[in-house]
C-alpha cells in the first residue's frame, strides 16, 4: 500500500520510495539537554515514532537517528545558575564539569519521559559532543577550503551568499530573510545571514582543539556532520519541528550540500504547541512539563490520544478540557479490553464482524498512508471500539467471535499508533474469582428485590475500583481509570 508522505521542500505530498528498499534512513533533531522535557519535546518525539511504526508497519526497515545536543550556550547558563560554576574565587566550580553534569542529568529525565510514554528509542543517539573531533573539524575545514566559509579572529562563519540555493526550504529569498537579521554583539561575521560553524573559546567554557584555535562547534554543523556519518551523505528523511525549518534546516541544507552532498530527500516537520491559545512560555506562566501532565493524567494513551487528535502538521493547543476528552476516549477502549477478557471466545467461524473488522483494518492503513492521517484513523477505531461494545453486550456466540476480531484489529492498528502497549490485559486469577462473586451476590439481590443490597455491592465495588455494567447478556465489569 502507497505511503505518501508530505515534504516540506517541495511544499506538497508525495509518494515515499526510499533510496534503497526496504532500508530507510531517518535523522531527527533532537533535544538540546537543559531543561525536563516539556510537551512541545514529547509532540516531535511522538510524531515521529508514529512515522517510524507507520514505516515498519509497512515492511521498511527503519534506521532511526536522533540527535542530543549536550554543548550550547543554554546548557552553559544553566550549568552557571544551579551551581555557581565559572564564578570567581577558589571555591568555584569548574565550568565544563558542570556543563557535563548538567547535559547528563537532563538527558536522563528526557529518557526517563519517552519510556514512561512508551515511545521507541532510537537505532543511534549520537551526542554532539562526541562528534567534534574530527567529524565537525573536518567539515569545516573543508567549507574553508571551498571559499565558501571564513576565518574572523577564532570564529568560522559560513558565508550564506556562496549558496545559490540558499532559503528554498523555507521557501524565502535571501532579500526576504535579510530583513530583520543583524550582527549581535561580539560577533565578527561580515553579513547578518552568514552562520556560526565554529566558535572562539571563552574562559573556562567547554572547549576542543582545532586549526583556528580553541572553541566549541555552531549549532547547525553538528547536525549536518553526524547524520552523514550515521546515515550516508544522501538519505531519506530528516525531520523536527516546524521552528527549525528557519535557520537550523536551512543552514545544514547548505552546508552538506556546499559539501557536495545530497542530504535529505524528505524534510518532514511536526507543527507547534500551544497552551490555551498562547506559545508555551515560562515568562506567561504556562510552561508545562510532562511531568505535571503525567502527574494529572497518568496513563500515557491519554496524552498520545490528545496529540492523535490533530494531525502532525499542523499546530495543537493543549487544554484540560482536551484532555479529559482524552481519558474518556481511553476509558471506552480500556473498557472494550477489560469486557472482552470476561466473554471472549477462543474459537468460532468468522461472520460479518470479522469481516468489517478487516475492511476496518484497511480503511485505518489507508489513512496512515495518507500523510499519517491519524485523526481519520483514529476515527476508524472509535467506530470499531462501538462495534465491539455491541457485539459483547449481544452475549450471543457470534458475537463473541466478532468482538474478537475487532480486539486483534484494535491491537495491530493500536500498535502503530504507539497505542494499547499492554494488549489486552487480564487482571489476576483470584481477583476476577473476587469480583465475580460479588456480582453474583449482586445478581441475587437483585434477583429477591434487595435493591437497596444490590446498590450497596455496586458502590462498595466502586469503591474498590470496579465498574459495572449490565447488560442483556449479564453484569460486565472492569477496572476504572
Amino acid at each position: 500500500m502507497t505511503l505518501r508522505l508530505y515534504n516540506t521542500l517541495t511544499r506538497s505530498v508525495e509518494p515515499f520510495a526510499p533510496l534503497s528498499p526496504p532500508r530507510v534512513g531517518v535523522y531527527v533533531c533532537g533535544p538540546t539537554v537543559y531543561d525536563v522535557p516539556h510537551l512541545g519535546h514529547v509532540r516531535s518525539a511522538y510524531s515521529f515514532d508514529v512515522l517510524r511504526r507507520a514505516l515498519e508497519s509497512r515492511g521498511f526497515q527503519v534506521l532511526f537517528v536522533r540527535n542530543v545536543t549536550d554543548v550550547d550556550d543554554k546548557i552553559i547558563e544553566r550549568a552557571r545558575e544551579e551551581t555557581g560554576a565559572g564564578g570567581e574565587g577558589q571555591g568555584a566550580r569548574d565550568l565544563k564539569t558542570a556543563c557535563r553534569q548538567i547535559s547528563e542529568r537532563y538527558l536522563e529525565a528526557y529518557h526517563n519521559t519517552l519510556a514512561q510514554l512508551g515511545i521507541g528509542s532510537p537505532t543511534h543517539e549520537p551526542r554532539a559532543t562526541e562528534h567534534v573531533v574530527p567529524d565537525m573539524t573536518d567539515g569545516i575545514a573543508q567549507l574553508l577550503i571551498n571559499g565558501a566559509a571564513y576565518e574572523a579572529g577564532g570564529d568560522v562563519y559560513f558565508a550564506v551568499r556562496k549558496f545559490p540555493g540558499y532559503g528554498r526550504l523555507s521557501n524565502r529569498t535571501v532579500d526576504e530573510l535579510q530583513v530583520g537579521a543583524r550582527v549581535e554583539p561580539g560577533e565578527r561575521k561580515r553579513d547578518p545571514l552568514d552562520f556560526a560553524l565554529w566558535k572562539a573559546a571563552k574562559p573556562q567554557e567547554p572547549s576542543w582543539s582545532s586549526p583556528w584555535g580553541l572553541g566549541r562547534p555552531g549549532w547547525h554543523i553538528e547536525c549536518s556532520a553526524m547524520s552523514a556519518k550515521l546515515l550516508g551523505d544522501a538519505f531519506d528523511i530528516h525531520g523536527g519541528g516546524v521552528d527549525l525549518v528557519f535557520p537550523h534546516h536551512e543552514n545544514e541544507i547548505a552546508q552538506a550540500q556546499t559539501l557536495g552532498k545530497p542530504f535529505a530527500r524528505w524534510w518532514i516537520h511536526n507543527g507547534l504547541l500551544t497552551v490555551n491559545g498562547e506559545k508555551m512560555s515560562k515568562s506567561l506562566g504556562n510552561w508545562i512539563s510532562v511531568e505535571d501532565v503525567l502527574r494529572a493524567y497518568p496513563h500515557p494513551d491519554y496524552l498520545k490520544l490528545f496529540f492523535l487528535k490533530t494531525h502532525y502538521r499542523s499546530p495543537i493547543d493543549y487544554s484540560t478540557e482536551k484532555m479529559a476528552e482524552a481519558k474518556k476516549n481511553w476509558e471506552e477502549f480500556s473498557r472494550f479490553f477489560q469486557h472482552y477478557d470476561q466473554r471472549k471466545a477462543d474459537s468460532g467461524p468468522a461472520g460479518a464482524a470479522a469481516a468489517e473488522a478487516v475492511t476496518a483494518r484497511g480503511v485505518f492503513d489507508q489513512a496512515m498512508g495518507d500523510d499519517l492521517n491519524t485523526p481519520q484513523a483514529l476515527a476508524v477505531l472509535f467506530d470499531l471500539v462501538n462495534a465491539g461494545h455491541r457485539l459483547l453486550e449481544s452475549n450471543a456466540p457470534e458475537g463473541r467471535v466478532g468482538a474478537r476480531s475487532v480486539c486483534e484489529v484494535l491491537v495491530e492498528c493500536g500498535g502503530v499508533l504507539g497505542l494499547f502497549r499492554q494488549g489486552v490485559s487480564e487482571e489476576p486469577l483470584e481477583v476476577q474469582q473476587q469480583v465475580q462473586a460479588r456480582i453474583r451476590e449482586r445478581d441475587a439481590a437483585r434477583q429477591a428485590k434487595h435493591f437497596a443490597r444490590a446498590d450497596e455491592i455496586r458502590e462498595a465495588l466502586r469503591r474498590d475500583g470496579y465498574l459495572l455494567t449490565d447488560t442483556a447478556g449479564g453484569t460486565l465489569w472492569r477496572r476504572a481509570g
